[in-house]
């Protein structure tokens, strides 16, 4: 919400302006500027130019304030009048002069210090607006738009508590103020009290039920208490009252995205762009559609928009424990941090290598620690200059570093894990795309059926098994410059089934996280059953109960030698264990997800085991935190 004012100046404040220039206010103007009470030239010069003001005729109104200083050098209001007209044109340090100029005339008006504050705010100087808010809540300690005003600034400063207490002053002294609940409500939301939030702007929406961006507040808070439907309503509700609200078609086109119905979200994204070219999320989510769908051309142009412009983003937490610096690559191929750095505890400063400058090396904003979360080599190329150049400075402790990162490309992990007994990683490639037909079947060491799957994909996306020349011959190739060949091994128990391990490494040491059990060679937990079939839950628990004894001690000796070896802090293997108990890996790498279970369903078994993860990581974070602290 932008300042308390009058509608017809376009959000920027005159306060004072309708008492002045509407007959039955004249008695209101008389008490309120009481320079010349019987000055009528006065008194009709500055009342024409408000009227000027208002109508935006600025050069006029102008021209009349300084007339009147021309007679009064030192008349507070046309000083102070001066001032907001400076503002409007956009010369901020002109209006900080003769604001100034006005409260050192006139030192118990509140109105000047507020609107001073309103000055450096929109200058982004929140610490000198805040100083200014109180100085007029000093004089009037019941001015209302110094407190909301304040209680804005404070927000922007992630001074939540604060904030909200001066947005609750506020409504003490009128309860029917709508913009106060709405942003009483933002603050609620990022303290992550959502059925507050949801009551706020519920009260914002009873004292103005055109408000459109309350409508927008609300669906987000909806949204993030999974109540998607009345997020949508919500959303569409803002649309009906403001169409061309390009924050509401953009979070309709979150909704869409989140049920992955990317054809309708990149309707709602398109159409949020055609407001507003510059929304960066809208950016960013079309250009993970367009990778996901292999068109990755356009998605590194929708990328580059949105990273040009932006490349820094901080997400501040309400109870913070620590702040961790993120690189992080602009594609797909990160690490999943949402839940290694829980949002409530970890402020987290996500910095886009790809777009990163000198200027911004120089210029982040504090931070604890440093966590690589570029976690596949093959997304890490265009980051590797600006990542090294940042690191060659950096004295903070770092996770993931850089180099044992790149060891882990799927044809480079199985020299890496070579020596380790009782392991096999099938032979794998790397070949350009262009050549891949023609040059897979003479490469040395690769034989049919072979994995085939472009660089950067994860989670079998794009992923094919091609079983004869035929089919390579066939082979459809995404628009990638490399592709994989790894030699399939047949993986296949006793009973029939396909099993696939996941181990986690938290500073090297194992913790198990899950096994899938299904019928297809291609195994994954969403697809393999596992709600359906209670033996197959059992053996899970059992493998997550103690791995040593499901999968042998041979098999759990040679997977904690694959974390030593991967000499990550945080990274996996995916894995599955053959008839002669040798451990088949799939991929080793930082990549892997970890997320808890809904605590109300079937899997939520396995919480105490994710719970186990993150606690472990949170542990090393605090103890590297703690050391850095004791060197510093």
């Amino acid at each position: 919400m932008e300042e308390i004012g009058f509608a017809v100046l376009k959000l920027v404040a005159l306060p004072g302006l309708d008492a002045l220039i509407s007959p039955r206010g004249r008695k209101t103007a008389y008490r309120k500027f009481p320079i010349f009470p019987s000055n009528h030239t006065f008194l009709m010069n500055l009342k024409t130019a408000l009227e000027y003001h208002l109508a935006g005729r600025l050069s006029e109104a102008e021209e009349l304030y300084q007339e009147i200083l021309g007679t009064e050098p030192n008349n507070p209001d046309a000083l102070y009048f001066l001032g907001v007209l400076a503002r409007q044109q956009g010369k901020q340090d002109l209006a900080a002069d003769f604001i100034l100029r006005a409260i050192s005339v006139s030192p118990s008006n509140p109105m000047y210090p507020t609107v001073l504050g309103n000055i450096f705010k929109d200058s982004g100087r929140f610490d000198e607006a805040a100083g200014y808010y109180r100085q007029g809540l000093a004089i009037n300690p019941g001015y209302m738009e110094a407190l909301f005003n304040l209680g804005n600034v404070l927000q922007q400063q992630y001074r939540l508590a604060e904030a909200i207490d001066c947005y609750s002053r506020v409504l003490k002294i009128n309860p029917r103020y709508a913009e106060a609940h709405n942003d009483l409500g933002v603050a609620l939301m990022a303290q992550f009290r959502w059925d507050e939030a949801v009551a706020s702007f519920n009260q914002a929406l009873q004292y103005k039920p055109g408000y459109a961006e309350a409508f927008n507040n609300l669906g987000v808070a909806f949204k993030n208490t999974g109540r998607m439907e009345e997020s949508e309503a919500c959303y569409r509700q803002a649309l009906a009252l403001k169409p061309d609200y390009a924050q509401a078609l953009l979070n309709l086109g979150t909704i869409y995205f989140i049920k992955k119905d990317f054809s309708r979200a990149m309707t709602w994204y398109q159409a949020s762009l055609a407001v507003d070219p510059n929304q960066v999320e809208a950016h960013q989510n079309i250009a993970l559609i367009l990778f996901d769908t292999g068109r990755l051309d356009e998605a590194q142009r929708h990328r580059d928009l949105a990273y040009r412009r932006q490349s820094i983003f901080i997400n501040a937490a309400p109870n913070p424990v620590r702040t961790v610096l993120v690189l992080w690559a602009a594609g797909r191929g990160n690490v999943p941090v949402d839940h290694l750095l829980p949002a409530k505890t970890n402020t987290r400063i996500t910095w886009m290598m790809e777009y990163a400058t000198d200027e911004q090396i120089k210029t982040l904003p504090p931070y604890d620690l440093v966590f690589n979360a570029i976690g596949d080599q093959d997304a890490a190329g265009p980051t590797l200059e600006p990542v090294a150049r940042f690191l060659h400075t950096c004295r903070k402790p770092v996770l993931n570093r850089p180099e044992a990162v790149a060891n882990t490309t799927r044809d480079l992990i199985p020299c890496l894990l070579a020596s380790i007994p009782n392991v096999l990683v099938p032979h794998t490639v790397r070949i350009d795309t262009r050549y891949f037909r023609n040059q897979l079947l003479a490469t040395p060491g690769v034989r049919l059926p072979v994995l085939a799957r472009p660089s950067g994909s994860h989670g079998g996306a794009f992923m094919v098994k091609v079983e004869s020349e035929e089919e390579l011959r066939n082979l459809a190739l995404l628009d990638s410059e490399i592709y994989y060949a790894t030699n399939y091994h047949n993986y296949c128990s006793a009973d029939g089934y396909y099993r696939k391990y996941r181990i986690i490494f938290v500073d090297r040491c194992p913790y198990p996280y899950h096994l899938a059990i299904g019928k297809h060679w291609m195994v994954h937990y969403e697809t393999a059953d596992m709600i359906d079939h209670i033996w197959k839950r059992d053996e899970e628990v059992m493998f997550l109960e103690d791995p040593r004894r499901a999968i042998g001690p041979a098999a759990m000796d040679a997977v904690e030698a694959i974390g030593r070896k991967l000499d990550l802090d945080y990274c996996g293997v995916d894995f599955s264990i053959l008839p002669d108990g040798r451990v088949l890996v799939f991929e080793a790498n930082a990549t892997m997800l970890v997320h808890p279970e809904d605590e109300a369903g079937i899997l939520a078994f396995k919480n105490s085991f994710v719970r186990r993860i993150f606690d472990a990581f949170d542990a090393l974070m605090t103890n590297l935190h703690k050391k850095a602290i004791s060197l510093s």
